[in-house]
């Protein structure tokens, strides 16, 4: 419970009205002891006017001995201070709206192949029917034609170098292919 330490004789004056001042002290919740002031005003119209903490001591005998020591120059000061607090301009705390971040879209798509070059005949087609017109159909062909059928009927699975093959050795190439994978069947 708060109680008055000492009351101070000499008024202090706004310009308007008189103020006697107080030394105010209590126990606070910590154990410490906490001084403030007071300034009841002489006339009745006005309010009282009550200040912020001006001291913290551990003892009670240690706060009434701060305020025995009062100046009149502090207890002016401690008015200003009392009628003007101290305004302190906090930042405002933004709080996020999510709690960690959204996960990385992945977007998966098909690979489509490049295409396939486009071949002027089906070698098993005609292979299949007499393998001695698939050598003639090929003999008419340039070598460009006959790298499409290879590669669109993928006759070359191992991958083989054909570059150093003639137009004659790519027929054979052909027709070798297509009766050894028509045997299979």
């Amino acid at each position: 419970m708060a109680e008055v330490l000492r009351t101070f004789d000499t008024p202090i004056n706004d310009g308007v009205n008189g103020y006697l001042a107080r030394a105010i002290g209590r126990k606070a919740p910590d154990g410490m002891w906490e001084g403030w002031l007071e300034f009841v005003p002489t006339a009745k119209s006005a309010e009282v006017i009550v200040g912020g903490v001006e001291s913290r001591q551990p003892e009670r005998e240690h706060l009434a001995y701060w305020a025995s020591g009062l100046s009149p120059v502090f207890l002016e000061g401690a008015f200003e201070r009392a009628r003007r607090p101290v305004t302190v301009h906090v930042r405002n705390v933004e709080l996020p709206y999510s709690s960690a971040p959204e996960p990385r879209a992945v977007t998966v798509s098909r690979v489509i192949p490049p295409p396939r070059p486009e071949p002027v005949l089906d070698p098993f087609e005609i292979g299949g029917r007499n393998p001695d017109l698939l050598r003639q159909e090929l003999g008419a062909l340039n070598r460009p034609r006959l790298l499409n059928i290879i590669a669109a009927f993928d006759l070359n699975p191992a991958g083989e170098d054909l570059s150093g093959m003639t137009d004659h050795q790519l027929s054979h190439f052909i027709v070798f292919s297509v009766e050894t994978r028509s045997a299979k069947r």
